[in-house]
């Protein structure tokens, strides 16, 4: 089992000798997941046979859309400058060209996580018919999600859709921060002003489309900090009525989180600070995983992997 503080990932590896120009070319290749334009499968790379996660693009579905394009090369460009434990290492990348249908797709080979998400997680936590988290359990994952996000503002990287799905897990529930195909560079003075990302994530900045920064990321933090806690996101029941759920999250309005004697106050006023309507006032992501990894600590977590 990984322990609180002890390296890390294995460093990136090359290609395999032999190039790899189809996903074909892997062994026992099976779908594991489909979104719009893009398919993740599971295989094993040969000769190593190291398990690895598949992601397939469909560039000529997208090439005419110059938005859509833009976002997986960013993708692409951001997976090559990370290095993290808790982050998803991306180990090459190339292009196939089908040999039926003439379609061009771009590969990346991923490293597979085989724990599902936190959206999982925390649905089967549900299953199992608790009424909440054990505290100790909620830092142990924390601790590890903070820890991703501090690194990539180190890299001036905003993720832009922190919420659980993007979130995945191995089976000792290690950490896995994916899905940069939203996410942006930015330098000290800039903020970003495109508005993309999941509602019940975003901040009250972003939902007014006004500009952002590194503390967009803290607010989506605060949510899901928020929502291991509860098992429901803090603005949970407003999908159908879009200017109300604007109203909560501007104003932070959010049900609050059970009494004392469930939790502790360092969590609930963590929430409170990454929940702040007032950007400039919440913390930095650096600020909060020193907050969660104190918690750890204090709760004896040590099956969790974090960079330091």
């Amino acid at each position: 089992m990984p322990v609180l503080g002890r390296d890390r990932n294995p460093p990136s590896q090359p290609p395999p000798q032999r190039m790899l120009r189809s996903i074909y070319d892997f062994k026992d290749v099976r779908g594991i997941g489909a979104g719009a334009f893009a398919s993740v499968f599971h295989g094993f790379e040969p000769p190593s046979n190291r398990n690895v996660a598949l992601k397939r693009i469909n560039l000529t579905e997208i090439d005419m859309d110059t938005v859509l394009y833009a976002s997986v090369l960013n993708e692409v460009n951001i997976f090559k400058t990370l290095s993290h434990p808790n982050i998803v290492k991306c180990f090459y990348s190339f292009e196939e060209l089908s040999r039926f249908s003439g379609v061009k797709y771009l590969v990346l080979v991923l490293e597979y996580v085989n724990g599902g998400d936190l959206e999982t997680w925390l649905k089967r936590k549900t299953n199992d018919h608790r009424m909440l988290v054990p505290e100790v359990e909620i830092w142990g994952v924390f601790t590890q999600i903070a820890d991703a996000v501090q690194y990539i503002h180190t890299k001036r990287i905003i993720h832009r859709d922190l919420k659980p799905p993007n979130v995945l897990l191995t089976v000792e529930d290690t950490v896995k921060l994916t899905d940069f195909g939203l996410s942006r560079q930015h330098n000290a003075e800039s903020r970003v002003q495109t508005v993309c990302g999941t509602p019940y994530y975003m901040s009250p900045e972003r939902i007014l489309e006004e500009t952002y920064t590194t503390k967009s990321d803290v607010w989506s933090l605060g949510c899901i900090l928020y929502e291991m806690a509860t098992l429901r996101s803090p603005f949970f029941g407003e999908k159908d009525n879009i200017s109300s759920l604007v109203q909560k999250i501007r104003e932070a309005e959010y049900p609050p989180l059970p009494d004392h004697c469930c939790y502790t106050e360092q969590l609930e006023l963590l929430v409170q600070l990454c929940l702040n309507p007032m950007y400039k006032e919440r913390p930095s992501a650096s600020d909060v995983y020193l907050m969660a990894k104190k918690m750890a600590r204090h709760w004896g977590v040590g099956g969790v992997t974090t960079s330091k």
